[in-house]
């Protein structure tokens, strides 16, 4: 087994950068939106490269290897580009809720319940709902089967509810408490 401090992995990774790192970087300066996000690009490709090396063919196909994994990365750059313009747009267009309270309370029981869930559940749920990611994007996020997501995620949605649903009782009896008139024998009347 080949571990990170490995000579050899070292070696190998520096050829790689070596013969092919300003084809790489070329390729994604003129299909990146920005040379922000050219660089950043072309660092995730290599930082993969790096993390699955054992992966990276030999010879002259790890070039096409390298190109095909900037393109993802590029593509994965436009579609979350994407979906941030959509949610700004979405957010500029959207009116202000009438009852702000109820709309305040609602979001504190999201954050709340979210806050509840283990990181894990957490995770999965922010990147299927947040970041609107399929489960086979998700897979490939967090190193596993996109059936392994769905199960995940399907488990995390069923948590979320329950903490929410907790939350919103607790919340109800709360205010219900506080609205409550105290009766005459409470005061200390006659």
């Amino acid at each position: 087994m080949v571990t990170q401090d490995d000579p050899q992995r070292r070696r190998r990774f520096n050829n790689l950068f070596a013969a092919y790192g300003p084809d790489i970087v070329a390729y994604c300066s003129w299909r990146a939106d920005s040379e922000t996000d050219a660089q950043d690009a072309a660092a995730d490709v290599f930082l993969i490269a790096w993390r699955r090396l054992d992966a990276v063919p030999e010879g002259d196909a790890a070039k096409v290897w390298l190109y095909a994994t900037a393109r993802r990365v590029i593509a994965n750059q436009r579609r979350s580009t994407r979906r941030r313009a959509a949610l700004r747009e979405r957010l500029t267009h959207e009116q202000p809720p009438l009852a702000m309270g109820s709309s305040d309370r609602e979001k504190s029981l999201v954050h709340e319940a979210l806050h509840r869930l283990a990181r894990r559940d957490r995770e999965v749920l922010l990147l299927a709902e947040w970041e609107g990611l399929t489960p086979g994007e998700i897979g490939v996020v967090l190193n596993c089967l996109a059936v392994t997501v769905r199960g995940r995620l399907h488990r995390a949605r069923n948590r979320f509810r329950t903490a929410y649903q907790e939350l919103a009782r607790e919340s109800r009896a709360d205010a219900g408490r506080m609205r409550r008139p105290r009766s005459v024998a409470q005061e200390g009347g006659s």
